[in-house]
């Protein structure tokens, strides 16, 4: 019987659990190694595009993220005023869930479990070679066939492997919460919609993501010290966003989280036998929010390309190949959600006219929804 080979990924995050649970269902040997003391969803709730729905289906994974999951009809954005800018209806063939981001990670988890894959914790990743090794902080080192880095925004999977070609912090980041539903948090007009606020440099989004829960957005420039203070302004949000008093009032009775957007771009997502992808190979702001499932995405991606390899020698050709394929839409993607983050320093009226005017134009529309419809590679979809 030819030896199964191994793989090591640091991170237990979105990306490094997908990653994990595709290669261990291709009868890889993998071992998980998250940092924190347990696998722990980091932020609140989740877009999930067609894209990255067709993972969770080839992964199983499908019916357990997705459980009470909220399918909006609409994408709306409105102005200083609460009028609405655009109003864009989601085509009924191309689905779009939002989830809390804990329901995703447990599902994830499971079908990891479930596939035989082996999750270590307070194991935190501090450097990693091109032969496959990852070092620890405790100095212990582990060598696999292959490594790979899953490690968030500051890799130091990317960096000791010198990938890095630029690591940008924008000047936007956000605020984010859960809060409880009510009955009758929305008005006739706003029922079944995502609703995107904007007033200034302000921004206030707000996503159900199930009957008991929606997911509220806060985002602002990093020097609007006053706006991204935890705990949350609530007078001053509720100044900018008086229509949605009711929301912001309820702030508090779940975690807050603030982040600055980051970027990340690489000349090469691998070194040899060792492998980055997620927000350590193509981080980008959120919002498309694309994050979550193109990390998805180019973990199956990647455990497809090497369902073939029998050989640890033969790795860095597979891996080469894989990031041929991919790169260009994950790419294609980033670029265009760091587009969409520039209207925010426009002016309201001038950001009204681009945003009206940019949806109605079909070119546009194609590019920025060109990821969300992809078929990633290994659904079996066309």
């Amino acid at each position: 019987m030819t030896q199964k080979l191994n793989a090591a990924i640091a991170g237990g995050g979105i990306g490094g659990l997908a990653t994990a649970a595709a290669l261990a269902q291709r009868g890889w040997d993998v071992t998980v190694y998250e940092r924190q003391d347990a696998l722990r969803a980091v932020g609140a709730g989740l877009y999930i595009w067609e894209n990255g729905l067709r993972v969770l289906e080839a992964l199983g994974a499908y019916e357990q993220a997705t459980a009470g999951a909220f399918r909006g009809t609409h994408f709306e954005q409105r102005d200083l005023r609460g009028e609405i800018i655009e109003s864009a209806p989601i085509q009924a063939n191309k689905r779009l869930l939002t989830v809390p981001r804990s329901a995703l990670l447990d599902a994830l988890r499971d079908v990891c479990l479930k596939a035989g894959v082996k999750v270590k914790t307070c194991a935190e990743v501090i450097s990693a070679t091109s032969r496959g090794e990852l070092l620890f902080a405790n100095n212990e080192m582990v060598q696999a066939d292959l490594a790979i880095g899953v490690d968030g925004i500051w890799s130091k999977v990317r960096t000791s492997l010198g990938l890095e070609l630029s690591h940008e912090q924008l000047s936007e980041g956000a605020l984010r919460t859960m809060i409880p539903a009510e009955p009758n948090d929305f008005g006739p007009d706003d029922i079944g919609k995502y609703i995107e606020c904007w007033n200034g440099s302000r921004r206030f989004l707000i996503t159900p993501v199930s009957k008991d829960e929606t997911y509220l957005a806060l985002t602002c420039p990093h020097d609007d010290v006053q706006a991204r203070t935890i705990p949350v302004n609530k007078a001053l949000w509720t100044e900018s966003f008086p229509q949605w008093k009711h929301l912001i009032d309820r702030i508090g009775s779940s975690p807050i989280s603030w982040g600055v957007y980051g970027v990340t771009r690489c000349h090469s997502w691998s070194a040899g036998r060792t492998a980055i992808l997620g927000d350590a190979a193509h981080a980008q702001p959120p919002n498309l929010g694309q994050g979550g499932g193109m990390a998805m995405q180019n973990g199956l991606a990647l455990a497809v390309h090497l369902e073939q390899v029998t050989d640890r020698r033969d790795i860095p050709a597979a891996l080469e190949r894989w990031e041929n394929a991919e790169r260009g839409l994950i790419e294609h993607c980033q670029r265009w959600s760091i587009l969409y983050g520039e209207v925010t320093f426009l002016p309201d009226d001038v950001r009204t006219k681009v945003l009206r005017n940019a949806m109605l134009d079909p070119w546009i529309a194609e590019q920025v929804f060109r990821a969300a419809n992809h078929s990633p590679t290994g659904t079996g979809a066309a």
